[in-house]
């Protein structure tokens, strides 16, 4: 393939064509490494052996007031593993994944390349819309979406081995409105929960490559004023650079799975990724409404008031939003390590 083919992004050049499978495997990583997390977390570790590339869960990011069981990290590795399929899909390669190869607790997934496939124009426009795709907590219109859109999305799910609940009537709307605003009280109300938060803040000149610029939310008024309460990252210090006017109608939909173990996470995070780019490439973005699934009573409470199938791993909304711009990521060194063949 044409290192031409391959859009310019933030990240290092495509290995060539008579790369060694190390090479093209650190690149994966670099390419994965813009995969949305909790906070910006980023809580991913990848280890590039000779043939393969091994995720890992990095146990230093983790945040154990609000994900004490490590879902919503997995889930974030999730996306990246699914991101690293889009990489070499665009290279040419076909990979197979080995999830939990050594069981529950430690190694995530293995990959190795199993051979050649053809580059297609999708290939090629998945990779484009990594770096585009944005987190965006401000009004998000769904009703400026192609009509089809919110059912690409459920395939999309559906492909990846989960299954997305869009929640349009104008009753279970409200239920879930209340449901996401009676969680959000009860996080901000734990002092714990606060300082995690805290931890994460990047404030106007930190130079840090992780966590959620304080720019990048809606302020805590329309936050809270809005059809769904969204989780706040403003402070004194900076100016709500999401907050806008426009339709704010987003469609909203339930992630799940039919399990709820490290497996499924998984699962959840490359159906997660899917969505993400699908929506994207319809010129929508998205932010999270995942407050009821923290709150362990209130995600059995939103399983029975909506009538889930299946467990509920991330809440979703996704529009047609404003040009907000894309949270740092840390540079591929410190989260690629080599490992002996």
């Amino acid at each position: 393939m044409s290192l031409a083919l391959i859009p310019s992004a933030p990240w290092p050049a495509p290995p060539g064509a008579e790369s060694q499978p190390a090479e093209r495997m650190g690149w994966y990583a670099a390419v994965a490494r813009w995969a949305p997390s909790k906070h910006n977390t980023q809580p991913w570790r990848f280890v590039v052996r000779e043939t393969s590339l091994e995720l890992w869960a990095d146990p230093r990011r983790m945040l154990p007031e609000t994900d004490p069981h490590r879902r919503e990290m997995i889930i974030s590795c999730g996306v990246a593993l699914h991101f690293v399929t889009v990489a070499a899909s665009a290279l040419g390669r076909q990979v197979s994944t080995a999830v939990l190869p050594e069981g529950s607790g430690g190694l995530l997934a293995r990959l190795v390349e199993v051979g050649s496939r053809p580059v297609t124009a999708d290939c090629r426009a998945l990779l484009d819309l990594i770096p585009r795709r944005r987190t965006d907590r401000g009004p998000l219109d769904g009703d400026a979406l192609p009509p089809g859109v919110p059912f690409l999305l459920q395939s999309e799910a559906a492909a990846h081995g989960a299954s997305l609940r869009l929640v349009t009537a104008p009753g279970d709307r409200a239920t879930l409105a209340g449901l996401v605003a009676r969680a959000d009280r009860l996080l901000v109300q734990r002092a714990a929960v606060d300082r995690e938060l805290a931890g994460w803040l990047r404030e106007p000149g930190d130079a840090r490559r992780d966590g959620v610029p304080t720019s990048q939310t809606r302020g805590p008024a329309a936050s809270y004023r809005a059809e769904f309460v969204q989780r706040d990252f403003s402070s004194s210090r900076s100016t709500p650079d999401h907050d806008r006017d426009g339709a704010d109608h987003p469609v909203v939909g339930i992630l799940c799975t039919v399990g709820d173990r490290e497996p499924d996470w998984l699962t959840a995070g490359g159906a997660l990724g899917a969505v993400l780019l699908r929506a994207a490439a319809h010129g929508a973005n998205s932010s999270y409404l995942n407050q009821p699934v923290e709150e362990t009573a209130i995600r059995h409470q939103m399983r029975d008031r909506l009538a889930l199938t299946g467990s509920a791993q991330v809440v979703l909304r996704i529009g047609v939003g404003g040009a907000v711009g894309p949270t740092p990521r840390r540079d591929p060194a410190e989260i690629t390590f080599r490992g002996s063949s």
